[in-house]
């Protein structure tokens, strides 16, 4: 026996032990991500007409476009901008 093998073994304990008080990411994620195409959904069958359903299509088209361009940030700010507009016009 190696002097690492006892700590491999106590290493090996410890994530095992991690792992069943937290639960894997992953399964939350795919949660997570359900929720949010339930989110979208109800958001693109708000819209009655073709126009605004059309608008929806061309808004995630950009968003997606950006994002393939790692431009991520740039998304976040229109929505972040948008979010204090609207935070504004509540409040102001």
């Amino acid at each position: 026996m190696t002097a690492s093998e006892p700590l491999d073994s106590l290493k090996e304990m410890i994530r095992e032990a991690i792992e069943k008080i937290y639960p894997s990411s992953d399964v939350a994620l795919e949660e997570i991500k359900d929720e949010v195409w339930t989110d979208l959904s109800r958001i693109y069958y708000k819209y009655e007409d073709e126009a605004q359903k059309r608008a929806f299509r061309e808004v995630m088209r950009e968003i997606a476009e950006k994002m393939r361009e790692d431009k991520w940030e740039t998304v976040y700010k229109k929505i972040y901008r948008e979010e204090q507009k609207e935070k504004n016009n509540t409040f102001g």
